[in-house]
């Protein structure tokens, strides 16, 4: 078993170092909404669209200079349409003053595409085309998903650090035991890295967020060393009980076997539960990682720990810290006796513990992807603000309306007429 368990383990660990490359960006689209039908007309009609703003800032005749350089860059791609200055009719508010202009550039990919390939194809244009004295500025909302998830990514690493040194700590005070801790941490682990493996084939049939990498991770250390702490706690009492170590083992993994499997259950079929009420392909790949996740966890714990647990046997003791307290007779088990006693006492306290821990989250914003969601120094955030600041909020998150007629096309003068009335009144806002 562990032979086997061992080689899944290299296989899916392998494989799961290039998940994050094949994860979605982060979407809010939310299937049955007026948005979601726009977008869905604009996909079948007009392209996949993915909008950038450019600022260049320099010289005017450098400006004049280079900046029609970088359009005829761009325009190379058949894929890409752009509007500027020096285009006829063009918008002048993309020329507010000589040294600044502003182009748009629209790259009909895909999403993904755009977060993946698109940000460093068009940063790599703007390195090429563009030099002292001018300098050039990209922000987009590809731009900020890229930059947002790879925080994101980085943050979950880092977090994955200073966890596993705290639950050691913890699991070191609980079981006194140097072997006895590192058996859930292991675990803890082994599910991390084997649920990226798993992961990377679920981007092969499903859209899998990029923040699914980040509850996958945070889910699968919990849920490993959760699962495997009482599996070990019973092993070790099922050993003092006097049993060798493969019934000790057999007796663990039927009685505390049963409460992972109950306690995987509850949560695999809350998150089953919420895919049907909760729309929208973030919160469907959300659910659809923690039910991948539980499922490892549990198959983990019952099937793989026994066989560790009996490999282990009465060494799970070993350099033991302080004495064995007697059965029943912790401080833990006091605490319990006494919960039981008074049952409402103990249920007030700890859910006004509860209570005072989750207080917080009644501050909590929530939002789209934003330039906010970045470090006040991360460069997608201060691409952004300098556009901004240069030529006026909201050229990096444009609105794009969709005219529909059920009769046919759109030919009738009365028709076509309310149309221009409707792009006036918006050019003059």
């Amino acid at each position: 078993m562990l032979a086997v368990a061992a080689v899944l383990l290299v296989a899916l660990g392998l494989i799961g170092t290039g998940v994050s490359d094949r994860l979605d960006p982060t979407t809010l689209e939310v299937p049955g909404t007026e948005s979601s039908r726009s977008n869905q007309i604009l996909r079948d009609h007009f392209g996949e669209t993915a909008p950038f703003a450019i600022l260049l800032r320099g010289p005017a005749a450098a400006l004049d200079r280079q900046g029609p350089e970088l359009i005829r860059a761009l325009r190379e791609d058949p894929k890409v349409t752009t509007l500027s200055p020096w285009d006829d009719g063009a918008v002048q508010r993309l020329r507010p003053e000589p040294d600044r202009a502003l182009i748009l550039a629209d790259f009909h990919v895909d999403v993904r595409t755009a977060v993946n390939e698109t940000v460093p194809h068009l940063n790599r244009v703007l390195e090429d085309t563009i030099h002292p004295p001018v300098d050039a500025t990209q922000t987009g909302y590809a731009s900020l998903s890229r930059a947002i998830q790879e925080g994101n990514l980085k943050a979950s690493e880092r977090g994955e650090l200073i966890a596993l040194p705290f639950l050691l700590i913890i699991l070191l005070l609980v079981f006194r035991s140097p072997i006895a801790a590192a058996i859930p941490l292991a675990f803890g682990a082994v599910t991390v890295v084997a649920s990226r493996g798993i992961l990377y084939f679920f981007t092969s049939w499903f859209e899998i967020d990029a923040f699914a990498l980040t509850v996958c991770s945070m889910m699968g250390l919990a849920l490993g060393v959760d699962y495997a702490l009482l599996m070990v706690s019973r092993f070790r009492e099922e050993l003092m009980e006097g049993n060798e170590p493969v019934e000790a083992a057999r007796l663990t993994r039927r009685h505390a076997g049963r409460t992972v499997m109950f306690a995987g259950s509850t949560l695999l079929l809350s998150m089953i539960v919420s895919l049907f009420i909760l729309p929208g392909s973030l919160l469907a790949s959300l659910a659809g990682t923690v039910c991948m996740v539980v499922i490892l966890s549990v198959t983990v714990a019952t099937v793989v720990g026994p066989a560790i647990l009996t490999l282990v046997g009465p060494n799970v003791d070993r350099w033991r810290l302080g004495k064995p307290a007697a059965a029943g007779g912790s401080r833990l088990m006091t605490m319990v006796g006494a919960a039981l006693r008074k049952p409402a006492v103990a249920a007030a306290l700890i859910g006004g513990v509860l209570l005072l821990l989750a207080a917080p989250a009644l501050g909590l914003k929530t939002g789209p992807p934003s330039p906010e969601q970045l470090a006040k120094d991360a460069p997608a955030r201060q691409d952004a603000e300098l556009v901004d600041r240069a030529i006026g909020p909201g050229w990096d998150a444009p609105f794009q309306v969709v005219a529909v007629s059920k009769e046919g096309p759109i030919t009738d003068a009365k028709d076509t007429a309310a149309l221009e009335t409707f792009q006036k009144k918006l050019a003059a806002t």
